[in-house]
């Protein structure tokens, strides 16, 4: 062969081996049964079981991806690349092969795959995969729906801005995580986690909720942590974060791992406990089982790593919660102290494991019997922050008003109240100081917590009551000086999902008005010394009590002043924006202004004349500073001789009186910067004698408990006596706006039509003309529709309906368990949401 003849070989083997295929490029199935979703965590998401059943993680996914090759050459081996890095590889099988391999990183990838031999690789058009793992890597960052309302501020470094976001909010609230203003906010709280073991307090509350507990804590031992509602949870789909049916995590978790792909800075924090699951915390002086805890919360964080690490809501150590029966003064606060110590070794540890920052922080109560059986000083070293729960200080759960979430002592309250040092009306010494927010926090800050750990609460709901009528007030100005008959209804349309409780944006709306200037028949009042407001209807006596923008404001310059580590609020849903708002403004605004001092007159006195009074205002006091000066002056009766005018303490000469006469005297306190306040008090005299052998009268009033629109109503005195026989003279003191006819010892009305059951009390002063005695009593009239017409609180299946509330139906009247809609009455069954209170007394026809 010659020179020519090679070189033409050489050429013919170079083209024959330049225009071999390489192999067919594959095709990645994108419509598989996984359609490309993978996860890290394998959850139940079509039945209820035990949490352990539904709830299974693993270190690493199983990722299992096909790819076909119809035609052409398919290779020898296979190469899969997420975002361009290579992660497993393998030999090609024929024209369909699976590539089956463990990753352990979550998130969303450009899956391509390679199809490789002699002759080279070919790559398939790339394709979106995802591996879910609980940390949201996955995940875009939620779009979000916050109300407008809430304003843009800028978080500040070292300041806590928290709030409470509930599980159940998603459902009659119709609240969820892309309606949280978190762009305000540092910390989440979410509650409840609850604990398997003993929970007669949430059995007590009726409803499914403890059915649903018993349901998750099955096979899982006691003293674990589980996940209360599966549904709400991680199993409810939301459109609007993009959930389909094929999506590994939904729900409330899988929004909260999307929320914090958006502010990653953001700290979520589960709540375990809570006022109904807090009976196994009374268990935990057992150290065994606060080992079990302790290693079920680590279990928990590492299987939800969105969490960043444990809220503990014990209420209370000691006692005082929901169980009445539960509670060791001496032992459940160094149990507290030893939780607190071994849950920070192991979040220590996991910092160590994970490389992430885990906080514990804690929810308290601030009453002085709450806080005096735990020394949170040595605690503390061990926590993050001490949540200071300063709300819930006066409520319906008796008919007592008062400002369930004040700063500060208010007017309404008793000499001495305030600092513990008086007595009750009964003349029962008080057991400790008043409780209110100041109050807790320097309780707090006496046992030596620092300041800095500190996040003082603000209420973004309302307390109220029925009943509060003009003539249940002993100061007509002050509806806080009243009496109740029960606790505060309404519709959950204006935010009463419970009786007794409101939502902020339901007063806004329905009480309060957007100036403040009152609706629907309600006052706005505001008492300054206390830093709270109320809403007061006087015709129908609902009154309630909440924060609002001005008193949170006082809160956060409050905070400020102490070095506090900023607020926190119980609980989002019930917000328009107005008080987080208030709560950035309050922080950011510095040092309080100055309080005004507490003037304090001293206790109303009798005394039989002539006689010596000493007048004692110094018991007076000044928050902020000191009381530069006093002034006492009369203000009613006969003028008497007062010296020592201008000091703490002033004398009074009373002068021997033949009939009983009253003194007044008004004492005024200022304080080194010029702020004033007042205080009174009456001094009854009476005569040295009212006669030989004279006996007071006794004052007798009889009326029916209950009466109905339109009926004739008679208020009887008539079987008062007194001993001497003596002419009585009768007083009548009735209840405003009423048309009466008195007729001595009677006094007779025609019931008017109210909307509410409302309760009017009379009472009369009778007197021998010489002393006098006093009784007083109740009539209940009973609201319109009550008296055999036609039922105004008819069933509607359309209504949503929460525990407590009452409708007719069927010719029957019943009261929802817990939460329900569209589930009829009669056909609810004995153990149903419905339970059957007795027959109407109006038509349901």
């Amino acid at each position: 062969m010659n020179r020519m003849t090679l070189y033409a070989v050489s050429i013919a083997l170079v083209s024959s081996s330049s225009v071999m295929a390489l192999p067919a490029a594959p095709t990645i199935d994108v419509y598989g049964s996984n359609n490309l979703q993978f996860s890290k965590i394998e959850l139940a998401m079509d039945t209820t079981s035990g949490y352990n059943q539904m709830v299974k993680y693993f270190d690493q996914a199983d990722i299992n991806i096909k790819f076909n090759q119809w035609s052409g050459t398919a290779g020898d081996a296979y190469k899969v690349y997420f975002d361009g890095v290579e992660v497993a590889n393998g030999k090609i099988t024929g024209s369909q092969t699976t590539a089956s391999f463990k990753y352990a990183q979550g998130g969303r990838y450009q899956l391509t795959v390679e199809a490789c031999d002699a002759t080279g690789c070919s790559a398939s058009a790339p394709a979106t995969l995802v591996v879910a793992d609980t940390d949201g890597a996955h995940l875009d960052p939620l779009p979000m729906n916050v109300d407008p309302n809430n304003n843009q501020y800028t978080l500040e470094p070292n300041t806590v801005v928290g709030t409470y976001f509930v599980e159940w909010g998603i459902y009659g609230r119709n609240f969820t995580v892309d309606n949280i203003p978190a762009h305000n906010l540092t910390h989440i709280l979410y509650g409840f986690i609850p604990i398997c073991g003993p929970n007669e307090s949430l059995k007590s509350v009726g409803g499914n909720s403890y059915q649903a507990l018993k349901t998750a804590c099955t096979g899982v031992p006691d003293y674990e942590v589980v996940i209360h509602d599966p549904w709400a949870a991680y199993q409810k789909s939301f459109a609007q974060a993009g959930h389909t049916f094929n999506s590994p995590i939904k729900g409330n978790y899988a929004m909260l791992m999307a929320l914090k792909q958006r502010y990653p800075e953001l700290k979520v924090i589960p709540s375990v406990g809570g006022w109904t699951l807090s009976d196994p915390f009374y268990d935990f002086t057992n150290k065994a089982n606060r080992d079990t805890f302790v290693a079920s919360v680590k279990k928990f964080l590492t299987t939800w790593k969105f969490y960043d690490g444990v809220d503990i809501d014990w209420e209370f150590p000691g006692g005082g919660g929901a169980a009445p029966d539960l509670g060791d003064p001496v032992n459940d606060g160094p149990a507290y102290v030893a939780l607190m110590r071994e849950l920070r070794a192991m979040l220590d540890q996991l910092e160590r494991d994970t490389g992430r920052t885990y906080e514990l922080t804690s929810a308290i109560g601030v009453g002085y019997d709450k806080i005096e059986d735990v020394n949170y000083a040595d605690a503390v070293q061990y926590m993050d922050y001490i949540f200071a729960m300063t709300y819930d200080f006066y409520g319906g759960w008796n008919n007592v008003p008062g400002h369930q979430t004040a700063l500060y002592c208010g007017t309404f309250m008793r000499p001495g109240q305030c600092d513990g040092s008086g007595v009750d009306g009964d003349g029962v010494p008080y057991k400790g100081p008043a409780y209110t927010g100041d109050n807790g926090i320097k309780l707090i800050l006496d046992q030596g917590v620092p300041a800095n750990k500190l996040v003082l609460g603000t209420a973004m709901y309302g307390r109220g009551w029925e009943g509060v009528t003009p003539d249940t007030l002993s100061d007509p100005n002050d509806p806080m000086t009243g009496t109740a008959t029960g606790k505060l209804k309404g519709s959950t349309q204006q935010g009463v999902w419970e009786e007794g409780v409101i939502d902020y944006k339901g007063i806004k709306t329905y009480m309060l008005g957007p100036n403040k200037s009152g609706v629907n028949g309600f006052k706005y009042g505001y008492d300054t010394q206390a830093e709270a407001p109320w809403v007061w209807n006087p015709t129908s006596g609902q009154l309630i009590t909440f924060d609002d923008d001005r008193s949170v404001k006082v809160k956060g310059a409050y905070a400020r002043s102490l070095g506090l580590a900023g607020l926190f609020s119980w609980e989002i849903d019930a917000d328009n924006g107005d008080i987080l708002n208030a709560m950035h403004e309050g922080l950011a605004g510095g040092e309080p202004t100055n309080r005004a001092p507490v003037a304090n007159a001293g206790p109303d006195m009798t005394v039989v004349g002539p006689a010596s009074v000493t007048l004692d205002g110094s018991r007076s006091s000044d928050s902020d500073g000191t009381i530069s000066s006093y002034l006492w002056e009369q203000t009613g009766g006969t003028p008497v001789s007062l010296s020592g005018k201008n000091m703490s303490q002033a004398n009074v000469n009373v002068l021997e009186v033949t009939k009983v006469e009253i003194l007044t005297f008004k004492l005024v306190v200022t304080d080194n910067d010029g702020a004033t306040s007042d205080d009174s008090l009456m001094i009854t005299v009476q005569p040295k004698d009212t006669g030989p052998g004279n006996t007071a009268p006794v004052a007798r009033i009889s009326v029916p408990e209950k009466v109905k629109a339109g009926e004739r109503v008679v208020v009887d005195a008539s079987r008062s006596t007194d001993a001497d026989n003596d002419p009585l003279l009768f007083r009548w003191d009735i209840p405003s706006d009423l048309k009466v006819d008195i007729d001595g010892a009677r006094v007779s009305f025609m019931a008017a039509e109210y909307d509410q059951d409302t309760a009017l009390r009379f009472s009369v002063s009778v007197s021998d003309s010489k002393v006098s005695s006093v009784a007083s009593a109740t009539v209940v009239v009973e609201k319109a529709g009550t008296g055999g017409g036609k039922c105004d609180n008819l069933w509607n299946a359309q209504t949503v309906y929460t525990s407590g509330n009452k409708v007719t139906w069927d010719q029957r009247e019943w009261q929802a368990r817990w939460w329900t809609q569209g589930e009829n009455p009669s056909q609810s069954g004995p153990w149903g949401v419905w339970e059957d209170i007795g027959p109407a007394n109006c038509s349901t026809d």
